[in-house]
């Protein structure tokens, strides 16, 4: 079960590790990552494999690389690395069995895997029917179900480590979690338990084929 993401393959080459480290929030061996802003504010969040001794390949929103080059260019001059997006498609394997080929990369999700490759998969998922699979194993899509908004609020732990040492927008980041809980969370709520102004605020709605429904994403506040 194949999908096609709207999304762009970037490759990062050149102090490649050292990079990184200082610009994004999460540790590079995990599977999501982040560019915040200085107030921890979301430039892009994407999803990260290794290829190579010094080279990483990010997967971004294709709305979110010209925000991304622009975060990035001076420090990547500074450190002599090169960002540039790559002649790779992304993919989602939702069953996460798709026979691979020579070369390719696989990115572990909440359920299934992104597949990277320079292969045309043929996708057999409708856009529908993957709108549903990522509500049902809570995915949210940067520049989809949210856009610029601080990091905590999207997830309190799936792009950001505590303990990796300094990055860009850590300080914001680090207060919010040490000393309370963030303001707001991204989650998967039914239409109907849902005020006029959450509903109006809902995205990726599907309707659950259990229950006839309404499901979407949606920021509601934290219980503090």
């Amino acid at each position: 079960m194949i999908y096609k993401l709207d999304k762009i393959v970037v490759s990062v080459r050149g102090s490649a590790e050292k990079f990184l480290g200082g610009l994004t929030s999460d540790t590079l061996d995990r599977p999501h990552n982040a560019f915040l802003n200085m107030h921890g504010r979301i430039v892009a969040t994407f999803d990260q494999v290794r290829r190579g001794d010094d080279e990483f390949l990010l997967v971004i929103a294709s709305s979110a690389w010209e925000a991304v080059r622009a975060h990035t260019d001076k420090y990547a001059r500074l450190s002599h690395t090169t960002i540039e997006p790559v002649a790779l498609n992304a993919y989602f394997d939702l069953s996460g069995d798709r026979p691979l080929s020579e070369g390719e990369h696989t990115i572990p999700q909440n359920s299934g895997r992104i597949i990277l490759t320079a292969r045309a998969l043929p996708s057999d998922v409708t856009t529908n029917a993957f709108t549903l699979f990522r509500l049902q194993n809570n995915i949210p899509l940067h520049g989809v179900d949210y856009h610029d908004d601080f990091i905590l609020n999207v997830h309190e732990n799936d792009f950001v480590s505590y303990t990796k040492g300094c990055f860009l927008g850590q300080e914001p980041v680090s207060k919010v979690h040490s000393r309370s809980k963030p303001t707001w969370q991204l989650a998967v709520r039914y239409e109907d338990e849902l005020s006029e102004e959450e509903r109006a605020k809902m995205t990726s709605k599907a309707r659950d084929p259990k229950t006839g429904r309404a499901l979407g994403f949606v920021f509601v506040k934290n219980d503090l």
